[in-house]
């Protein structure tokens, strides 16, 4: 597969030599409107403002094949041992699935187990308030969903993470101990981050209820021990399979404080968004699979086009962390030059993910986009349906669009010219529901191991996430560690 990989990456460079100098707005014509959009009754997929034309998709286009990604798919999606440097299966997409799976029955008790709590919860009174500990793929997903959530709400949520705790410190002080349930997700309950907020969250809960604080304190984790040892009972432990990573893990129960509003319907319809994606995938011609051909477009402009970073711009409110989420997904999972038998891959990886709100970002960062030297790739998201306040942001969405990639000439005032030629997609969601938004997530969790599988690196693990873990913890069990790699005044102080 060394030699495919290298065959692709001299495929994808030669041909974008002959792309450097070529502007989006000469390859625009009627054809390529029609041509390069694909439909499905959730999310729409315009890539007809992307620096290619026929010979280059039809080029892309034969890398599937060639690295055997049907077989990947299918490994993937049957929560096969995948995770080759781990040593692990990858469960993320059983998690939607329909149907029971041997070796992966602790998914259906679970979602039976969430359908419990979620019904308990409502019932329970004079509850007020959720905080959340999370850090990392445990708070970016669910915070995600709590935004997206357009139900009345009668139970606020918090998130909670900072290490100085001043954001834990700031929520206490909007809540009263006995309207307050804690919950506490980790994957492996022993992040020093969440450790050190459960403590400081354990002796707030205390001063106000007594022992009875340990009903109201609820856990997430693969390990059952390390939860039961920081003194959360059984009875409000929620278990998550070792084989799920935290970055895919938004379909499991790390979500159930997003959900706690608005309930298990909206939990099966997000899972239920995410298995069509899954259909999608799998099933789909290359040249009409929407992740698929995202995969070959961030490769090609990458490796073919030489652009270093990828923009991701939401236009509705309830997907103002979309871009965070995703940056996370992709970055974690392939921001790495090696797979797990030490071999360098010959391609650019990852991209800078980065990106926000559409609205507020064509007030500040757009300036750099439309005018600046670097060159960007961005997907724009956004709803389309028929009411009139999201069609306003939708007009806004697609005229950045045309900006960014056809620019305007000025000739009497060549300071205001707008070269544009940065390649664009458009991600248009059908409606604002769950369903909708589990299909786009899942689309772009695809996207990202179809990329890994081009790349040749292993997306499911995080050494380099590991190690800034290590030296933390390092930091805290030998006081005289740092002071081998920095002056005295800028240690911290004592």
């Amino acid at each position: 597969m060394k030699e495919t990989r290298l065959k692709i990456h001299k495929l994808i460079t030669s041909l974008g030599k002959d792309f450097l100098n070529t502007s989006i707005s000469d390859l625009h014509s009627m054809e390529s409107l029609k041509k390069n959009l694909i439909t499905t009754p959730l999310v729409d997929f315009d890539f007809s403002k992307q620096r290619i034309n026929k010979q280059v998709i039809d080029s892309l286009l034969e890398i599937p094949d060639s690295i055997s990604l049907k077989e990947s798919l299918r490994n993937l999606i049957n929560g096969e041992h995948i995770n080759l440097s781990e040593k692990r299966k990858v469960a993320h997409t059983i998690y939607r699935s329909k149907r029971g799976k041997e070796g992966f029955e602790l998914v259906f008790s679970e979602r039976e187990r969430i359908r419990g709590f979620l019904k308990k919860i409502k019932s329970t009174p004079n509850l007020k308030n959720l905080i959340c500990i999370s850090i990392g793929g445990s708070r970016l997903g669910p915070e995600l969903l709590d935004e997206f959530n357009t139900s009345r709400n009668s139970i606020t949520v918090y998130f909670c993470s900072s290490y100085d705790l001043l954001e834990i410190q700031d929520t206490f002080n909007a809540c009263k101990q006995e309207e307050t349930i804690v919950l506490v997700s980790s994957k492996s309950f022993k992040t020093i981050e969440i450790l050190k907020n459960l403590k400081y969250a354990k002796s707030w809960m205390k001063r106000g209820l007594g022992e009875s604080y340990k009903n109201r304190l609820y856990g997430i984790s693969s390990d059952k021990e390390a939860m039961k040892g920081l003194g959360i009972k059984d009875s409000n432990q929620f278990v998550i399979l070792d084989s799920l990573g935290g970055r895919f893990s938004i379909w499991s129960s790390i979500s159930l404080p997003a959900f706690i509003n608005p309930g298990y319907g909206s939990y099966l319809s997000f899972l239920e968004g995410a298995y069509l994606a899954d259909q999608h995938t799998l099933s789909s011609p290359w040249d009409k699979n929407i992740p698929v051909i995202m995969a070959l477009l961030g490769v090609w402009n990458s490796n073919g086009l030489n652009i270093n970073n990828h923009g991701i711009f939401t236009y509705n409110f309830r997907l103002r962390s979309l871009s965070k989420y995703l940056a996370q997904l992709s970055m974690e999972s392939n921001g790495k030059s090696l797979n797990f038998e030490g071999n360098q891959s010959p391609f650019s990886t990852s991209p800078l993910i980065w990106g926000g709100y559409g609205v507020e970002a064509q007030h500040s960062v757009f300036q750099w986009l439309m005018q600046g030297k670097t060159k960007t790739s961005c997907d724009f998201i956004g709803i389309n349906d028929k009411s009139n306040d999201f069609n306003d942001s939708h007009k806004m969405l697609l005229s950045q669009v045309v900006a960014m990639t056809f620019g305007e000439d000025n000739k009497d005032h060549l300071y205001k010219s707008i070269e544009g030629n940065n390649p664009c997609s458009i991600l248009q969601l059908r409606s604002l529901e769950y369903k909708s938004l589990g299909f786009l997530i899942a689309l772009y969790e695809h996207k990202v191991f179809i990329e890994s599988q081009i790349l040749g690196i292993d997306p499911f693990d995080q050494w380099g996430v590991e190690l800034g873990k290590r030296l933390t913890l390092k930091t805290t069990e030998d006081s005289k560690f740092l002071s081998d790699f920095y002056p005295k005044k800028i240690l911290p102080k004592l």
